[in-house]
């Protein structure tokens, strides 16, 4: 038997927010709202009895709300949350203890799916609902049903960790992590192959505008120094590019078009290139707080997020920025985003562990 437990979400107060958001992909028109705050939604969570295993919430519900206002709160759900992803109404969540939360009505209602692998999932990307990938720890699990159950992938290593998922298509997906390992499947995840990087250190990300233009970012082991590698010939064959232009090492790559990439280090910089990752220049720079993510809108349009709660947004390249969540700033990190159409957004992150919610799950319309 599980016991229901009812807490109460206060969206974050956005009296007089302007917001500003287009089309994206897992990175025109201006248009500005003012709102009111939303109060007292209430969100229904059911969870296991004492006894047993630890799994975490089974359920979580973000009511709707006014179109531009926050639903959620830092600090709603027991676990750490990594990554995010979606399409059209299938939005799925993903995070520590082997946390996948799945959502079917555009993120309204959510329920825990069980997981095979008790790993820090860290990210979940897909090429439609019938599939999709989430890694983690050392496992790489793949869904044909949208999401619902999760089968994990035979890869030809162990010891490892990954970080990163991304693909041109369902027959050209690579997962990137510890030991500067890159992993390719080119049959839909019947069979992986690794990629020679050249490189030993941490990956933390893989991005491309098409199968003949990947990108992906790390960290050295020996030095710290950053690492960028190009692929022009369907991942097989990688490049290291300069990094003399970079603070830091990249924590996460994404681009508007292969003339426009954007990317975010460890050092709170954001940097955007129009070389194909040749030279860097730096557009943004918050506090030497460590970010973790990127959203690309379209040219010059993109959202931040990462340590000590940042959240900026830009629509002119960088010139000016915003913070449109508007939490206070503290010790807890955002770590994954993604949105979707004209407005719609998700955050994810860390909580309040003094609350013992450990996760943050927040969306916008």
């Amino acid at each position: 038997m599980a016991r229901r437990v009812t807490r109460f979400l206060h969206s974050v107060p956005c009296a007089g927010l302007a917001v500003v958001l287009l089309a994206s992909a897992c990175g025109g028109p201006q248009t500005q709202t003012t709102t009111k705050p939303v109060t007292n939604t209430k969100t229904e969570v059911t969870e296991p009895e004492d006894e047993g295993p630890a799994l975490g919430p089974l359920t979580l519900t973000l009511p709707d709300a006014a179109a531009s206002a926050w639903v959620g709160q830092r600090g709603n759900y027991v676990d750490t949350l990594s990554g995010i992803w979606g399409l059209d109404k299938l939005v799925i969540a993903v995070g520590g203890g082997g946390t996948i939360l799945r959502s079917e009505d555009a993120g309204i209602n959510w329920t825990r799916q069980a997981s095979p692998k008790d790993a820090w999932l860290r990210c979940v990307w897909g090429s439609g609902p019938d599939d999709i990938y989430v890694v983690g720890g050392n496992a790489i699990m793949h869904s044909t049903d949208g999401g619902i159950t999760w089968t994990p992938q035979k890869i030809p290593i162990t010891g490892t960790f990954f970080m990163a998922v991304w693909g041109s298509g369902r027959d050209d997906v690579y997962v990137v992590g510890g030991d500067g390992n890159i992993l390719n499947t080119t049959d839909g995840g019947k069979t992986w192959t690794k990629d020679t990087s050249g490189v030993v250190g941490t990956l933390y990300d893989v991005w491309g505008s098409g199968a003949d233009d990947i990108y992906v970012v790390g960290q050295a082991s020996k030095d710290g120094a950053p690492i960028v590698l190009q692929s022009k010939i369907g991942g097989h064959l990688w490049a290291k590019l300069p990094v003399d232009t970079l603070d830091a090492p990249l924590r996460q790559i994404d681009g508007a078009s292969i003339d426009y990439l954007y990317a975010v280090s460890a050092k709170g910089t954001v940097y955007e290139s129009n070389n194909r990752a040749a030279t860097w220049k730096s557009i943004g720079s918050f506090d030497g707080d460590e970010l973790l993510g990127i959203r690309v809108v379209g040219k010059g349009d993109l959202y931040v997020i990462g340590r000590n709660q940042q959240f900026q947004h830009t629509t002119d390249g960088g010139k000016t920025w915003k913070d449109e969540l508007n939490w206070p700033h503290g010790a807890a990190a955002l770590q994954g985003i993604w949105g979707k159409g004209p407005t719609e957004l998700f955050l994810v992150g860390e909580g309040t562990l003094e609350a013992g919610q450990k996760g943050s799950l927040v969306r916008r319309r």
